[in-house]
């Protein structure tokens, strides 16, 4: 009976599983192996832009009739509008007919200006939720400040396009016929900034659009 014991003993030894900490290696190795991929995909610089890269977002080649569409910062402290898409169809954070506008200054992305048709601040704040400041920018519109990283990464890349950060903030407000949203690349524009510009923008509304 000892013989036999010991030999089902050394058979339940031999079909053990797989040693834990190998196997938990293995699984930290894979998940470091796809957030590198996802990082060198975020910062490679061939063929980039600085707008979201989605199928559903098409560049507007002739930026001198983006006037013509909607309200553009008549204040820019420097930065020059860039680069502009349409969203030809929705996703789940752009309704379609959303316009995004890109500002750069001294070679780094400033802001990125989106208008989200038939969207308001009230719903998009309710399925939005950061750290939050209300901002009054007249008496008859007000705006919020929402604080989406405080450490955002930022890449310098060598090629002719501007570089760029992670979005930090975004300010919110409510146009006539738009959700207006102007996210902040980085520390490159400053809360006062952010302000100014969305009230060359909002108020008042009845004033001749800028170039």
């Amino acid at each position: 009976m000892p013989a036999l014991s010991l030999l089902f003993r050394r058979k339940k030894t031999d079909t053990e599983p797989v040693n834990m900490k190998v196997l938990l290696f293995l699984v930290i190795a894979i998940m470091a192996s796809v957030v590198l991929l996802r990082y060198f995909s975020w910062s490679h610089a061939s063929q980039r832009s600085l707008l979201p890269e989605l199928s559903s977002l098409a560049t507007l080649e002739d930026l001198t009739v983006i006037p013509d569409l909607i309200r553009v910062p008549s204040q820019t402290f420097g930065a020059e509008l860039f680069t502009a898409g349409l969203f030809t169809k929705p996703t789940s954070e752009f309704p379609e007919g959303t316009i995004a506008l890109v500002y750069t200054k001294n070679d780094w992305r400033m802001v990125e200006i989106d208008y989200l048709p038939n969207q308001t601040a009230e719903a998009y704040l309710a399925t939005h939720i950061y750290p939050t400041q209300e901002i009054v920018l007249d008496p008859e519109h007000s705006a919020w400040i929402q604080s989406i990283d405080d450490r955002p990464r930022c890449i310098d890349y060598e090629d002719d396009v501007p570089n760029r950060c992670e979005i930090s903030k975004h300010l919110i407000a409510d146009l006539p016929d738009h959700l207006l949203i102007i996210a902040v690349d980085g520390d490159h524009a400053t809360d006062g900034e952010l302000i100014e510009m969305a009230r060359s923008i909002i108020s008042p509304v009845d004033a001749p659009i800028a170039e």
